[in-house]
């Protein structure tokens, strides 16, 4: 499926083909081809385009938080993790045109470049189509309501959070252990770690790289923690 195929599923009709195919375009494959285009403006035109209207929709969903409350909505919103969690629900990955090096490191599962794909596919909407389509992408990614409660969660470190609670308890050090990495679909992997707290597994996290894994498993052992408080 190209590009094309991708965005009609979501009943938005491209026009300019060649800007997402700038948008989907890694530096790393840029350099190699001698090719001059590739989506670092358009990332950063997205970033300002996705600040601007996920703060108009907090503004309006909110309407009784303050301004600092408002901030702390945003920043989970478009912050790194939470953008590269949407780009692998929508296999974003799977588009994008990177240099050998940088497919053979996994490339297309790094964080990094998969919220820089989503923020410059972003860009590409709003300069090919205008808003009214850039609301459909946003309202069918990041403002999905399954999407937006999962990236609101990022607000929580949950690593942050267990070690100052073990701390306060005096227990001896936290250990995160990978107990297994397994290939799902589209060339993924899903990462297991366990947390280990005085010798014994406390928590048990999974996520498609180790940083999500392993909040996910300090998440698990904080909620039995606390069950037995």
């Amino acid at each position: 499926m190209d590009i094309e195929e991708f965005f009609k599923k979501m009943n938005i009709i491209i026009k300019n083909k060649e800007l997402y195919v700038e948008a989907l375009t890694h530096n790393s494959y840029s350099n190699e081809n001698k090719k001059e285009r590739h989506y670092q403006r358009l990332e950063f035109l997205g970033d300002a385009v996705l600040q601007l209207n996920v703060s108009l929709y907090l503004f309006n969903k909110f309407k009784k938080a303050n301004e600092g409350e408002l901030s702390k909505y945003r920043s989970s919103l478009v912050k790194r993790e939470s953008l590269a969690m949407i780009a692998r629900k929508l296999n974003l990955g799977d588009y994008v045109r990177l240099g050998i090096g940088e497919h053979d490191s996994r490339g297309f599962d790094k964080d990094n470049i998969l919220a820089d794909l989503y923020e410059s596919l972003t860009a590409a909407i709003y300069l090919d189509l205008g808003l009214e389509s850039l609301q459909i992408w946003l309202n069918k990614t990041i403002l999905e309501p399954n999407n937006l409660l999962a990236c609101l969660d990022f607000k929580s470190d949950f690593k942050s959070e267990l070690q100052e609670l073990i701390q306060i308890d005096k227990r001896s050090d936290l250990v995160y252990k990978l107990v297994n990495q397994e290939k799902i679909d589209n060339n993924k992997i899903l990462f297991t770690i366990n947390c280990i707290l005085d010798n014994m597994v406390y928590g048990i996290g999974k996520g498609l790289n180790k940083k999500q894994a392993e909040q996910n498993a300090a998440k698990d052992a904080l909620s039995k923690i606390k069950l037995f408080k």
